[in-house]
């Protein structure tokens, strides 16, 4: 058991946790919520660790990321103690800890830290894309005043440190998630089973359907298109299907040809869904519709907007190529759209992005110890 920190509380509150020191205890908050069960106790058993101070226990659980944050909880907490949010509020922290460098705590304790962290590696990426076309006349402009093989060599190093800190943070959540200190949760599956419950989940969210599916959900009897699992499965999907199209794009052709190569089909279909899953998730967002979508950290409006903006100007140029129409805007609309989509990749280990890699490992450990 780690050293118990009582002022651990405070520092989980710049996270986004609300007074979740409220909570007596009373375990509504783990009864109402169907993703838990005798193997995963959440949210009371956070709540107390986290009151406690007790880190290495919540960086250790794998039962943190099994919840979807539907909000049910923090709906029917009678102390209003918003466990929930503290569950999101926990993950963040998760996510700083693993990640080596630091800027993850930064930018989501940090607002102000966040605008700058955001907006250097917009600079950068900007100044990094002028080096692939040296011989544009804005490139040789900013050559004058920062030589090119600074800033190439630069965006190489800033690459190089995000995949670094993605690998590095993935090994530790690994060897945190592996440290058994109950032999009852010694493994009693087999790996090529859990990993294809996971697999099952990312390609059906049957674990999220079932948040929506509750009796007494705001979202029991809206059309599933419109349910918080398709507008996450939506994003994730499209976001996936984005990338794939563009490596794809890349690797096999020149990306300025027809619109019907098979690359552009499945970008276009991913586009589509990605567009549908972020303005339904911002519409929520604005709207307020339910206690999850009530409050919204500026880490989490920046993800969103930069995904419907990586989509919407991805359309733009669709059209563009379409019509073979070759102006300035279009010009500006592609620096727009690469900066943003460079961003978001290079944000990947940094932001709430990179549950994408830790919810399936936390997934597979779950799974692989409950068979």
């Amino acid at each position: 058991m780690s050293r118990i920190d009582p002022g651990f509380a405070t520092e989980i509150k710049k996270y986004g946790a609300k007074d979740f020191t409220a909570c007596f205890n009373c375990g509504n908050c783990t009864a109402v919520c169907g993703l838990t069960d005798k193997n995963a106790n959440f949210p009371r058993m956070f709540i107390r660790q986290g009151t406690l101070g007790q880190k290495e226990e919540i960086l250790q659980s794998k039962e943190l990321w099994l919840c979807y944050a539907c909000g049910d909880c923090s709906d029917t907490c009678p102390r209003q103690a918003g466990p929930g949010d503290y569950m999101a509020a926990m993950r963040r922290y998760a996510i700083a800890s693993y990640e080596p460098t630091g800027l993850t705590k930064l930018m989501f304790k940090s607002n102000p830290g966040f605008i700058v962290v955001t907006l250097f590696f917009s600079l950068l990426l900007g100044f990094f894309l002028f080096t692939l076309k040296p011989g544009h006349e804005v490139s040789r402009w900013l050559f004058s005043f920062l030589p090119y093989e600074v800033i190439h060599n630069m965006g190489l190093v800033i690459f190089s440190i995000t995949g670094l800190s993605v690998a590095w943070g993935i090994v530790v959540m690994v060897i945190k998630l592996t440290k058994i200190h109950d032999k009852k949760e010694k493994s009693k599956g087999n790996w090529l089973s859990s990993l294809l419950k996971v697999a099952n989940e990312i390609a059906t969210m049957n674990r999220y359907k079932t948040c929506d599916e509750e009796e007494d959900s705001f979202w029991k009897d809206k059309p599933w298109y419109k349910q918080p699992w398709f507008v996450h499965w939506s994003i994730m999907w499209g976001f996936i299907g984005l990338l794939v199209a563009t490596v794809l794009d890349f690797m096999l052709k020149d990306p300025a040809t027809s619109i019907w190569w098979p690359s552009r089909i499945l970008g276009t279909l991913a586009g589509l869904l990605l567009v549908y899953g972020t303005s339904l998730a911002i519409n929520y967002r604005l709207k307020k519709v339910t206690k999850a979508y009530s409050e919204t950290r500026l880490a989490d409006w920046t993800f969103l907007l930069f995904l419907w903006i990586a989509g919407i100007t991805g359309f733009w140029l669709e059209i563009s190529v379409a019509l073979h129409a070759n102006y300035l805007v279009n010009h500006i609309v592609l620096l727009i759209h690469t900066i943003i989509s460079m961003e978001l990749v290079l944000l990947f280990a940094f932001s709430k992005f990179a549950h994408a890699f830790y919810r399936p490992l936390a997934l597979f450990f779950y799974f692989n110890n409950n068979q």
